[in-house]
């Protein structure tokens, strides 16, 4: 980074789950390369968030409530302490990642402030109708993905140099290539030679696993040594466990739970699955597991139309529906060789493209540019 700029990142958030790892991984980055990076986050309600930036090494900005909870009265007390940051010049950039923070901070903007509001698109909701007032009212955008951006511009909300594409960022020395496979493999009671499909996702309407379930049924059909792991927790776990109980491929699904030890999890995998983005646009556990050597089968949803380069690191499946899901992977499935050829080139993939100092570079160019605009 060419300039030590003093940034504020603001996240209308209390846990540490969606955007919260990006953002402290980004402000943890700029910190590194001399610039004063620090967070404000939801502190009306309880949660880990506070304690993880602390283990990041990212200082909070106090005195903000930041809660979609939050009333009246502590909405209206954020917008005149954000005032006051905006008037006294403390920061260069506020860096808004959330529509509760990036409308407070917009409303509490004076016309001639000195600083910059630049808003991350961690999903597409963000892009809603009822949208255009709030993202007129930044000086640059930062969108997940190409399309994205190119959705923007065409609704002409802001110059094309103020609105960028940046894709996600991860940590490939942690999630890569590693021992602990068959150990894992072993305590979820797959069999050495079982292919294995797997999805890390919340377990609620809209990633895709009811589907994907459905899907499963045709690839048990068709392969019945495979077997499925569905990781995570959420509302409609209970629904997917009956569903799979009741069926007689059923025994062929895992349920794996949360699992703190994502690398190991991966590798215990030969292909990962994600049907539908989540709260962070970036899909993060797409790119985590093709960091670890494990292609990715996906549906064409937002980012991962452009992570997964269909053929070559993954599949992409177009088609809509349980029959060309279950086609796909049992497809996929029952050929290794590909398997681990899209494993080598997603791991290759993950080292070349989806780097934190590119993602950082990107954007402390657009702080650059827009600070040196008139």
């Amino acid at each position: 980074m060419s300039g030590a700029l003093r940034i504020l990142h603001l996240l209308a958030y209390h846990l540490y789950t969606g955007p919260a790892e990006p953002v402290l991984r980004l402000a943890r980055a700029q910190r590194a390369a001399g610039c004063d990076a620090r967070l404000a986050i939801d502190s009306l309600r309880p949660g880990d968030l506070a304690a993880r930036a602390a283990a990041f090494g990212v200082p909070l900005e106090p005195g903000l409530a930041l809660s979609v909870k939050a009333g009246p009265i502590l909405c209206l007390r954020d917008i005149l302490a954000l005032k006051r940051v905006w008037r006294e010049g403390r920061f260069d950039v506020l860096h808004a990642h959330r529509s509760h923070d990036h409308t407070l901070a917009a409303l509490a903007r004076p016309a001639r402030a000195a600083g910059r509001l630049v808003r991350s698109l961690h999903t597409e909701r963000a892009l809603g109708p009822g949208r255009r007032w709030q993202l007129r009212r930044a000086d640059g955008l930062v969108c997940v993905s190409r399309r994205q951006r190119a959705a923007l511009l065409g609704q002409g909300l802001l110059a094309e140099e103020r609105v960028i594409a940046v894709e996600g960022a991860v940590d490939a020395e942690t999630f890569g290539p590693g021992p602990g496979r068959e150990a894992l493999r072993a305590e979820l009671g797959l069999a050495p030679g079982a292919p294995t499909a797997g999805i890390v996702a919340r377990m609620k309407p809209g990633r895709g696993h009811e589907l994907l379930l459905e899907a499963w049924a045709r690839v048990h059909a068709r392969l019945p040594s495979a077997r499925l792991v569905l990781a995570g927790r959420g509302e409609l776990e209970a629904r997917l466990r009956e569903r799979a109980a009741r069926e007689t491929w059923g025994g062929s699904v895992v349920f794996a739970g949360y699992h703190p030890d994502l690398p190991r999890l991966y590798r215990a995998l030969d292909l990962f699955v994600l049907l539908a983005p989540g709260n962070d646009g970036t899909c993060r556990a797409a790119l985590e597991a093709m960091a670890t050597g494990v292609g990715v089968l996906a549906r064409p949803r937002g980012a991962l139309a452009e992570i997964v380069t269909d053929g070559e690191t993954g599949r992409l499946v177009w088609a809509e529906g349980a029959e060309a899901l279950g086609a796909a992977l049992a497809e996929a499935l029952a050929d290794p060789a590909r398997l681990a050829v899209w494993g080598a080139r997603a791991r290759a993939e993950a080292l070349q493209r989806f780097r934190l100092d590119r993602q950082v570079e990107a954007i402390q160019g657009l702080y650059e540019g827009l600070l040196g605009a008139t």
